[in-house]
């Protein structure tokens, strides 16, 4: 049977995959990485720097747009998907647990645990497809991310 947790468990390990793939991709790339590239899969692991602090409820250090070396998105990648993993395990009245947090226009909300991740993944998802469009409007080939990939991978 499919419930929330073996769900989310699933997206969280498609989401530590395809960022991990894309990553590799990017970092076995000849030659120079097209800044465009780069800007917006730094946004997919800020915004889950982002996410992450709010789900521990601790500062927001990190703007939603600042732009990474590779070797940065990779230490951030490896942190905060392998957290979202251990989110992802959470009993289903644990992943009802409303975060209050506040947003980066200073707006105050309070999600679910579940919500959140899957904002997280969802969001990862969209801005990797970005960064392939990214690449080819650069005549660089993309690498797929998409979930039908990963699930025949494993």
């Amino acid at each position: 049977m499919i419930n929330k947790s073996s769900t989310l468990e699933k997206l969280a390990a498609y989401n530590y995959w395809a960022n991990d793939r894309l990553l590799q991709h990017l970092e076995n790339m000849p030659g120079e990485i097209p800044e465009t590239t780069l800007q917006l899969f730094s946004h997919v692991i800020n915004a889950q720097v982002i996410w992450l602090s709010r789900l521990e409820n601790i500062p927001v250090l990190l703007p939603l747009f600042e732009t990474h070396t590779l070797s940065q998105c990779r230490e951030l990648h490896e942190t905060t998907s392998e957290q979202f993993q251990e989110y992802a395990t959470l009993n289903v009245p644990e992943l009802e647990t409303e975060v209050i947090y506040t947003n980066t226009k200073g707006e105050g909300f309070s999600t679910s645990i579940h919500d959140i991740l899957m904002q997280v993944f969802n969001h990862g998802t969209y801005h990797r497809a970005q960064v392939a469009r990214d690449l080819r409007q650069h005549n660089l080939e993309p690498i797929n991310t998409d979930y039908i990939t990963y699930v025949r991978s494993n």
